[in-house]
């Protein structure tokens, strides 16, 4: 009878963690944390690319919009509500107005990101837009327009030459990119599934 309650008393009793049970589970739990470290701190480095790529995108527009409209378009950083605004020129009995354009969302800035995190510019020369945007009038040649993103030690330089149709995004001094659209039938890809 004794052996049997000492069987007993030993399932009964809690069993603790090994040291190799616990060394385990630290070295897991450090491998998650090394994983999930650099996408949280890496969040605001993605958000200020998606936006430089957003501002591309509205430059690009700009291009067409200047291209191949009836009328002006305008390029506007609105400061106080840190957007920027594709403008078209409309014509009533009142006269001329801008307003936003219907196809184009404004670019908003993080939170993060301050007023003066935007500088647009004309042949290098510094643009306050908040009285007159940046125009493109049907017909005539633009400047050179450079819209610059600054956060803390990044950068993001879109341009759009004077002459091109679409913008160069240039990411902290490395190389740029054109943003053009892909000829399918002379890449000889016409007849490829994507």
């Amino acid at each position: 009878m004794h052996e049997r309650l000492e069987h007993l008393d030993s399932r009964q009793l809690p069993r603790g963690f090994t040291l190799l049970e616990m060394i385990v589970v630290i070295v897991v739990l450090g491998i998650l944390a090394s994983m999930a470290i650099p996408r949280l701190s890496g969040t605001k480095d993605r958000k200020f690319d998606l936006t430089a790529d957003r501002v591309a995108d509205m430059v690009l527009m700009y291009a067409h919009r200047g291209g191949a409209s009836m009328n002006a378009c305008g390029l506007r950083y609105d400061a106080p509500r840190r957007q920027l605004e594709l403008l078209l020129l409309e014509s009533d009995d009142d006269g001329n107005y801008w307003r936003e354009d219907p196809l184009a969302q404004p670019v908003v800035l993080p939170d993060w990101m301050g007023e003066n995190s935007v500088g647009i510019y004309l042949d290098g020369e510094l643009m306050d837009t908040t009285q007159w945007p940046v125009t493109s009038m049907p017909g005539e040649q633009r400047p050179l327009i450079e819209v610059v993103l600054v956060w803390e030690e990044r950068e993001a330089v879109v341009s759009l030459a004077s002459h091109a149709m679409a913008p160069h995004l240039q990411l902290d001094g490395g190389g740029s990119s054109v943003l053009m659209p892909i000829d399918l039938d002379a890449a000889g890809q016409s007849r490829e599934e994507w």
